[in-house]
């Protein structure tokens, strides 16, 4: 179980999925697993930039991140925001690439054909943390 700060990072660092919460306008939560990167405290996943996830980010920006293992787990509560610096994307995406040790084509797209460079299909979301919680 998680203790301590370094203990999140090396229990986020070891686990790949995660449950993605957003806030719609009627105040509905969505909740998506998602594949993500951690890093300082701050979660980062990639999406589709008109997914769900993104379009309720963009009218309400709390949010929230759950990963589990067996009777572990850490909790993240904070604000989300679209990544636009083009650098910080591609760090973004290559973390997320190298974490997932994807296969990309010529082209930079995933086995499925999701091209992960382009900004105009996908983003990375930054979720700044409020308050994190483990056991």
């Amino acid at each position: 179980m998680p203790s301590n700060m370094k203990e999140v990072q090396s229990f986020m660092d070891g686990h790949s999925l995660a449950s993605f919460v957003t806030v719609s306008l009627e105040n509905a939560p969505h909740v998506v697993p998602v594949f993500f990167t951690y890093e300082d405290g701050k979660v980062y996943v990639q999406t589709g930039r008109n997914s769900v996830q993104v379009r309720n980010l963009l009218k309400n920006n709390n949010v929230a991140v759950a990963v589990y293992s067996d009777q572990e787990s850490v909790i993240i509560k904070g604000k989300g925001r679209i990544i636009e610096d083009d650098k910080d994307f591609v760090k973004r995406t290559e973390d997320h690439i190298s974490k997932y040790r994807l296969k990309l084509d010529k082209q930079g797209r995933d086995s499925v054909g999701i091209p992960l460079f382009d900004k105009k299909i996908r983003c990375v979301i930054e979720v700044t943390s409020n308050r994190i919680m483990f056991w």
